[in-house]
């Protein structure tokens, strides 16, 4: 069956979906695209099932492809990621079903999940008064969550990307983004002088835990009332050091809407106190260093990617080449960090 496309294209091929799934017919009310990123599009809707006539407020992640890292994972990791952080009683989506590659409904690949209310882009929480009530205590929210997720077992998510034996955490990742810079083909000095600090002075990975890949505002749910409501996106989770998603957090690129404080939210402190009061490490300034470098590497790469998807004539999209444009930022970052850091 073809790719269906547009909200009642969707909302169609989602109730042949659900009725295969369930086995009997269901009532969809109309869907809508909530949001859209580089990689997927939400889509909101509300149905009922024949489950004695509850109403289910769900949403669709389609999947849109695009991602040069080879480690992302395939809707089905992902979908065994949810669930094992959902019954290990994190704040996460419960995940319903899963969408795989030719579905006869015509759904492209994704997730079907319960609908975390609250908002998501990081802009509307920082400056909207509605969350004014929130905001105080979201930052330490945000530390006391990850470090959770941290401590969440790792048994039967033997599929998550992790590195070799006898390797540093980190290795494979460098590995990996190595392999995007060398695709990509441009002349990055500065990205060559990262990759050869980073690979000389990789810190040992004391404990390995399930890292999100991707922890910020903007991939969390925030709801006006009751702060911090659901951490989403997990598609980029792997296994490895706390540090990534702790430095990654704490990049200075998320601090762009400063207005002022860190991440509009606070002081960095308040999220490192939280993160270990809650059971997670503390970095000491190297070791800080290190992963705020290697995040900012990382984000980098990030940039330059999605910027060669739309150059390459592979994908036409006005937000990919602005992303691109970041990238010289990030590098400039990275000289201030290596400076201090000699």
């Amino acid at each position: 069956m073809a790719l269906i496309a547009g909200a009642e294209g969707v909302r169609e091929a989602l109730a042949r979906f659900l009725e295969r799934e369930v086995g009997a017919p269901v009532t969809l009310a109309a869907c809508a695209s909530v949001a859209s990123g580089t990689m997927r599009e939400a889509w909101a809707f509300d149905v009922v099932l024949p489950d004695g006539g509850q109403e289910h407020r769900l949403v669709y992640l389609e999947d849109r492809g695009g991602s040069l890292l080879p480690s992302r994972l395939l809707c089905d990791d992902e979908f065994r990621v949810l669930r094992a952080m959902h019954d290990a009683g994190l704040r996460v989506p419960r995940p319903y079903w899963r969408v795989g590659t030719e579905d006869p409904s015509g759904l492209r690949p994704g997730l079907v999940l319960a609908r975390a209310e609250g908002e998501t882009v990081a802009r509307r929480v920082l400056r909207d008064p509605a969350f004014a009530a929130v905001r105080p205590r979201l930052l330490a929210e945000l530390g006391e969550e990850l470090a959770r997720i941290h401590a969440a077992p790792i048994a039967g998510l033997e599929r998550l990307p992790r590195a070799r034996a006898h390797q540093p955490s980190v290795a494979a990742q460098l590995d990996e983004l190595e392999g995007v810079l060398r695709a990509i083909g441009e002349p990055h000095p500065t990205l060559e002088l990262a990759l050869r600090w980073l690979r000389a002075g990789a810190p040992d990975c004391a404990r390995a835990v399930v890292v999100h890949g991707d922890y910020r505002l903007g991939n969390v749910v925030v709801h006006p009332e009751r702060g911090l409501a659901a951490v989403l996106d997990w598609e980029l989770a792997h296994v490895g050091d706390p540090g990534e998603d702790v430095l990654w957090f704490c990049i200075r690129f998320w601090r762009a809407l400063d207005a002022p404080g860190w991440q509009g939210l606070g002081p960095r402190e308040r999220f490192l106190d939280a993160y270990a009061r809650a059971g997670g490490r503390r970095f000491d300034a190297d070791t800080a260093r290190y992963w705020e470098v290697f995040a900012n590497f990382r984000w980098a790469i990030v940039t330059l990617g999605q910027a060669w998807r739309h150059l390459s004539g592979r994908e036409h999209d006005l937000e990919l080449a602005s992303i691109g444009r970041h990238c010289a930022e990030v590098e400039w970052e990275i000289l201030r960090l290596l400076d201090h850091a000699a």
